[in-house]
């Protein structure tokens, strides 16, 4: 990859931010921008679901409010769409 490719920004160690979070969903069925920021230093979850949705991926929100009052997203992970099926 070159320099201006921004996929550059996006890869910590070796592996591009949308891969972490496909491994980390194998394992757990959710994740929070909090919760990917401190595990795989993801600024910008929304971003990375976006990616991940272009390619195929269905999730689905779950807006909370913590005991603080700061309100955030839970992404739950639904699976990969099936060819030939509207989404």
């Amino acid at each position: 990859m070159t320099k201006n490719n921004r996929k550059d920004f996006r890869i910590v160690g070796e592996k591009p931010q949308t891969h972490m979070l496909l491994d980390h969903f194998s394992d757990k069925s959710s994740i929070t921008a909090v919760e990917a920021a401190a595990l795989y230093r993801i600024r910008s979850l929304s971003r990375r679901i976006v990616d991940l949705s272009k390619d195929g991926h269905l999730f689905s929100k779950q807006h909370s409010v913590d005991p603080t009052g700061q309100r955030y997203v839970r992404y739950h992970y639904l699976g990969l769409r099936q060819q030939g099926v509207a989404a």
